[in-house]
């Protein structure tokens, strides 16, 4: 506690001598002065301004970044507040940091500019002409921001004809989210993936990459089958030598006997040793459902095809040893079961079918009788 006023001693001594408590709060007695807070929402905004107008006008400028044939006027600390690229340059014991011309190399003039203009002004316009200068300069410079930027704007432009592309330039630039969505969207449209020019230019690696999923849209293993070997015929030559690897990650297992022995077993392409091994393969397991549990891999392993507003139904069953009359629906986008409306009578051993998006149960087993009626 502070000490009581001495004689002829005034309230600010008396302060002068608080040493203990808040010290921003006075001793009781001690009128409080009026305070207000304030903290503006201009002067950030208004300090850059006026900072980018000294730049135009190369006033207090400190360091020329030379970019190829640019030169870029700038100012030390707004780069270094920006960039913990340029943070390191000018505060290390690098040469640069006592340079007043800085060679900035590998990295597109016009991106830079970009970039310098964002450090100034915090405005930025990510477009399809920019986006393949600006991420590699981003990542050189360390700009989160407009990595993230950039990857948002390269999600937006995803189609069948171009997301391979996307998908390796993530994978070269370790934009790791965006190389997840690109290979979820080419998983999700195989089918129409397979027929672009991107994917006939696919390296082998990428190739194996995306076939190998178990997440790959198709309505049967025969569309990947027919995807390799378009992929191998667009450049025979060079190809041919990469065919048994790569037919290792189809799922031969999982053809129809008559596309196997008709489709696999004739192409001229198959008929060598090392591909005829897994056409037999597939053979044993198609003939010998008996074996089957001993024969369980990658390649007989069923994958998991998501289309857009397609659901599972279960309709009717046994429960309880009871025939039941319900009908459940799942839908695999949310990994949700659900009840809908139940049937009239119960069934089991139901046929089901759909017309005109409409669902069907024809006969079944009611649990004492057989059933002739049909509803929908």
């Amino acid at each position: 506690r502070c000490a009581s006023t001495r004689p002829g001693e005034t309230g600010m001594d008396v302060t002068s001598r608080c040493t203990l408590g808040d010290p921003n709060k006075l001793p009781e007695g001690v009128p409080q002065p009026a305070r207000m807070p304030y903290i503006s929402d201009k002067h950030p905004r208004q300090t850059l301004e006026v900072i980018n107008l000294l730049r135009k006008h190369r006033e207090l400028c400190d360091v020329v970044l030379v970019v190829g044939a640019k030169k870029i006027y700038a100012h030390r600390v707004i780069l270094s507040a920006c960039s913990p690229y340029f943070r390191a340059m000018f505060t290390g014991e690098l040469a640069e940091s006592r340079q007043t011309e800085v060679v900035i190399r590998d990295i597109d003039e016009r991106a830079m500019e970009l970039l310098i203009d964002f450090a100034y002004t915090s405005q930025i316009t990510v477009e399809e002409g920019n986006v393949q200068t600006l991420l590699p300069a981003a990542c050189l410079l360390q700009l989160a921001e407009i990595q993230e930027a950039c990857c948002e704007f390269l999600k937006r432009q995803l189609d069948p004809s171009n997301c391979l592309g996307i998908r390796a330039f993530a994978d070269t630039h370790s934009c790791r989210e965006l190389l997840r969505i690109a290979d979820k969207f080419t998983q999700h449209n195989f089918q129409e993936v397979m027929e672009s020019e991107e994917f006939m230019l696919l390296p082998a690696n990428q190739l194996i990459d995306i076939i190998s999923s178990d997440e790959l849209n198709v309505r049967s293993e025969e569309q990947v089958f027919n995807a390799v070997m378009a992929w191998v015929k667009y450049s025979i030559q060079e190809r041919r030598p990469q065919l048994p690897q790569v037919l290792q990650h189809v799922r031969l297992p999982l053809l129809s006997p008559k596309f196997l022995v008709g489709t696999v077993g004739s192409d001229p392409l198959i008929k060598s040793d090392e591909e005829w091994d897994l056409v037999d393969e597939a053979k044993n397991y198609l003939l010998l459902p008996q074996e089957r549990p001993l024969m369980q891999g990658p390649r007989t392993r069923p994958r998991k095809p998501i289309r857009c507003g397609e659901v599972l139904f279960a309709v009717g069953g046994w429960c309880s040893g009871d025939a039941i009359s319900s009908v459940e629906r799942y839908d695999p986008q949310t990994n949700e079961w659900r009840m809908v409306a139940s049937m009239s009578k119960r069934r089991c051993g139901v046929g089901v079918s759909v017309l005109d998006d409409l669902l069907y149960a024809v006969g079944g087993h009611d649990g004492s009788s057989y059933l002739n009626s049909v509803e929908r």
